[in-house]
């Protein structure tokens, strides 16, 4: 019966990432996850610069692509941003291969085929079941911190009988790049009556794309990107989808189960940003306070301080945002000036919370509109 001080379920981005902090500590432990192999689905993501920042180091293998523009378009107006530090177009799957070589690397153990199956109190920590589907038996994992990097839904939340999170769901058509887009250039269209969120068209490179939408379920999602992609004349050549979790301001991700912790990183922490529903930078910060807590024996909501405020903010922007009307979209972009600009400019969708007074202050009229939007969603 393996006694490992740290055990991380789920080979997510997040679960991988605490795993290679932590290891890299000297602190014995092991990911795992029920899945064979990570020969994972292929999936187009966009993150900002900041992504570097909280890895460490350049994941220059899953970047397949760096933009320096992002064009807004609602019903009858339209905004372009150029940005000082590029976004970066990653695959998700070479992202997750990387942290994973990182990890083993570090002397993290990653054992794959083995399905969690609950936990239960053990003396000062915690004894995890598991399921090794290979051989068809249950093995028992101790541990001190264990760690849920398990996605939406997440099966250890559950077990720790911790809140669950709710969902959006993301679909995507992988197009060839149309003629009138440019390779360092995401184009984003705010259709107010398909979605509360936007539709995208992600530049991989010079000859694909990724043009996607976030909706309430799969099946709207497929219905309203395949009438976008008809309008736009644009032929999918496969299609990309997903569960996201979304941001619940107020919930904790920690739990003290006698001398252990359970602590929730990435999506089953519901670490996203509700503006974008992006949730990779987010989520790696999210899994480095779970490793700064045990490596320090600091507590875990104290090292989350800093994401959490980000996070609501996004979450409160986002509230507004989705009682916009298609007339305040078009007035939002209008009211772009350029010293807001500027602002955007400078700072990446991680970073809200040092640019929002800027942006307010650059631009107040905004303030009008959100005013409208918040006495529009409190309508009896």
């Amino acid at each position: 019966m393996p006694d490992r001080h740290v055990a991380v379920i789920g080979a997510s981005t997040s679960g991988l990432f605490a795993a290679y902090l932590l290891a890299q500590s000297g602190i014995p432990v092991a990911v795992y996850d029920q899945n064979e192999t990570l020969a994972l689905p292929s999936r187009t993501l966009i993150v900002t610069g900041q992504l570097n920042q909280v890895l460490g180091f350049v994941p220059t293998e899953a970047i397949v692509n760096r933009v320096q523009h992002i064009e807004l378009f609602s019903r009858h107006a339209s905004a372009r941003v150029s940005l000082r530090q590029p976004d970066l177009i990653v695959e998700r799957a070479q992202l997750i291969h990387l942290l994973a070589a990182r990890a083993r690397q570090a002397g993290a153990a990653i054992e794959l085929g083995y399905k969690f199956l609950g936990l239960e109190r053990d003396g000062d920590g915690l004894l995890v079941r598991l399921q090794n589907r290979s051989r068809d038996q249950v093995e028992h994992v101790r541990a001190r911190f264990l760690i849920g990097g398990d996605g939406v839904g997440s099966d250890v939340a559950q077990a720790a009988q911790m809140p669950g999170r709710g969902s959006v769901a993301i679909l995507q058509a992988r197009v060839v790049l149309p003629p009138a887009a440019a390779a360092e250039t995401v184009q984003v269209w705010f259709v107010r009556q398909d979605t509360p969120f936007f539709y995208w068209l992600i530049p991989e490179a010079h000859r694909m794309a990724a043009v996607g939408l976030i909706a309430k379920d799969q099946g709207e999602a497929s219905e309203k990107l395949r009438r976008f992609l008809n309008e736009h004349q644009l032929e999918a050549m496969e299609y990309q989808a997903a569960q996201v979790a979304t941001h619940q301001p107020g919930s904790r991700p920690g739990k003290r189960i006698g001398g252990a912790h359970v602590l929730l990183v990435g999506d089953a922490a519901g670490q996203v940003k509700m503006t974008t529903v992006g949730g990779v930078v987010t989520g790696l910060r999210g899994a480095k306070a779970a490793a700064r807590a045990i490596i320090q024996g600091t507590a875990y909501g104290q090292e989350l301080r800093a994401l959490h405020r980000e996070l609501t903010l996004h979450w409160l922007i986002g509230s507004v945002l989705h009682h916009l009307a298609s007339a305040d979209y078009d007035r939002l972009l209008e009211l772009l000036n350029t010293r807001a600009q500027g602002i955007l400019e400078t700072y990446s969708r991680d970073e809200m919370t040092q640019a929002l007074w800027g942006l307010l202050l650059a631009q107040p009229r905004w303030l009008l509109l959100g005013a409208r939007s918040f006495l529009r969603s409190h309508r009896p």
